[in-house]
């Protein structure tokens, strides 16, 4: 009796992992076995609470600040990661106890919406958004901060539009996927050697222990031969506990901590000029730079959304300059 259960039990799940194999091999065939965003689930608002404190968190004094909601009208259609009335009305409430002014969308083109706002918030991802003039956008946005709760924004976009595209959703597509990051690995390609070496240097303290915020990793892969060089790479491309405790460790270096920070030079590739991720370098930075010949610094923010904004590549030599 018992081995017979035992051997049903055996049955059972190698009955399982044939049914996941199967399910596996027929969703990657859907996509002629290229990794693709449809595979996974869509993206998620992260706080359902927290709406207001993100978007309050992009000014000093919210009092008087004007906000405009893209949301949903009422004869549009339900699409994937919008967020409902309820997180909205949340939302809203937030703002207005912080003294902030809201103007609600209610799914019109932004060019019928009269007026101009300090900051707009995505919640509905539908195409009159999804699809829109950045450029237009841009004209409308005085604090040139736009947020994003339904990943429904390229940031890549955003940024030529002279916006900083801020995502609060959570993407459950691997980071490998991303965009941006792709575009930026083109870039990365055109002026790296195969022969030079790279040194990445984070312009601050580490903000977040998301495992998602690990870009090192697909630009090391995709940028190969070229040597990618980081502090204690041991632990920083590990399992995610020795990760997480990385992550506390550097921000506890404060490599940063008076140092010169660069913003009058002109940048490659986004056009926030006074967001520019670069510094000047310490000493020991300086010794790693000597110790594995290094010819370019990868200055880049700790964010698990891949921004342009947050990364600038600057060759040594122009980098000596700033430390002597």
């Amino acid at each position: 009796m018992l081995l017979t259960t035992i051997c049903r039990l055996h049955s059972l799940g190698i009955t399982i992992v044939i049914t996941f194999l199967l399910a596996t091999i027929i969703g990657a065939a859907k996509t002629n076995f290229i990794p693709d965003h449809s595979r996974y689930k869509n993206p998620e608002f992260q706080n359902k609470n927290g709406g207001s404190r993100f978007a309050l968190s992009i000014f000093r004094d919210p009092r008087n600040k004007k906000f405009l909601i893209l949301d949903k009208g009422p004869n549009d259609s339900t699409v994937h990661s919008e967020l409902n009335e309820e997180i909205i009305s949340r939302l809203i409430n937030g703002i207005k106890k912080r003294g902030g002014l809201v103007t609600r969308s209610q799914g019109e083109d932004i060019n019928k919406i009269p007026g101009i706002y300090d900051t707009a918030i995505l919640c509905y991802p539908g195409e009159q958004y999804t699809n829109i003039d950045f450029k237009e956008l841009a004209k409308k946005v005085n604090s040139k901060a736009i947020l994003d709760y339904c990943a429904g924004w390229s940031s890549y976009k955003a940024d030529l539009a002279g916006l900083m595209h801020m995502n609060f959703a959570r993407t459950f597509w691997p980071h490998w996927l991303d965009p941006e990051l792709h575009l930026y690995i083109k870039h990365l390609k055109e002026k790296v050697k195969e022969g030079e070496s790279i040194l990445l240097i984070p312009t601050e303290k580490l903000a977040t222990t998301a495992a998602r915020a690990r870009w090192f990793l697909p630009l090391n892969y995709y940028l190969a031969p070229r040597k990618f060089y980081l502090w204690n790479p041991q632990e920083g491309t590990s399992y995610l506990t020795e990760y997480f405790q990385w992550v506390k460790d550097y921000s506890q270096l404060n490599s940063h901590q008076g140092q010169r920070r660069i913003k009058d030079m002109a940048r490659e590739i986004s056009t926030l000029q006074n967001m520019n991720p670069a510094r000047s370098l310490n000493k020991e930075e300086l010794e790693a730079v000597e110790n594995h010949n290094i010819n370019w610094i990868l200055f880049w923010r700790h964010q698990a959304d891949f921004r342009i904004c947050d990364f600038e590549l600057i060759d040594i030599k122009t980098v000596r300059g700033w430390s002597e």
